[in-house]
């Protein structure tokens, strides 16, 4: 039998930490691409005229004024499951607009962005549309009614319900 030379380089060391640097590198791009922790800029103009259509500027600041969207649009950084809903309720959005003869669901009216966001509340219980509009909505109006600048509408110096309805289960005082 004869012995092999089994000798380790410093060469080859930095060969194959290198190496292996590059796979590792490969791998989080890879996984950047087929998951993408941000939303595509369409994706991001189309949740904020959603925001838009659903907390309007009138007397009061609108959603996008008080920034709503940026909260929102940060939340879906931060979890992965709420920008996967995000992202596939944009892309619902889209498609429903094209039923109505636009492109993306930014193109379309005032009016024709109702119906469709009616049309998703309307949904099928645990349906996309119907799940990425509740959790859209609820986030909104919890980030909008947050904000002080919206209290002023509300008539009262602090924020709506701070303790919530302690008394939920007895009956309404007359």
């Amino acid at each position: 039998m004869t012995e092999r030379n089994l000798s380790f380089t410093r060469r080859d060391f930095l060969r194959y930490a290198l190496g292996a640097g590059l796979i590792a590198a490969s791998g989080f791009l890879f996984f950047d691409v087929v998951r993408p922790s941000k939303l595509a800029p369409a994706q991001t103009e189309a949740l904020k005229v959603l925001l838009d259509t659903l907390i309007p500027e009138d007397e009061s600041p609108g959603a996008l004024r008080l920034g709503v969207a940026k909260k929102i649009i940060s939340k879906t950084a931060e979890d992965s499951n709420y920008r996967t809903t995000v992202k596939a309720g944009c892309r619902w959005l889209d498609k429903m607009a094209r039923k109505h003869g636009e492109k993306r669901f930014q193109d379309l009216t005032g009016r024709d962005r109702d119906l469709v966001i009616g049309e998703a509340l309307n949904s099928a219980y645990g349906s996309l549309p119907l799940i990425f509009m509740e959790n859209v909505r609820s986030d909104a109006f919890y980030y909008y009614y947050g904000h002080p600048a919206a209290w002023g509408q509300l008539a009262y110096p602090g924020p709506p319900q701070p303790n919530g309805f302690p008394d939920y289960n007895k009956r309404p005082l007359a």
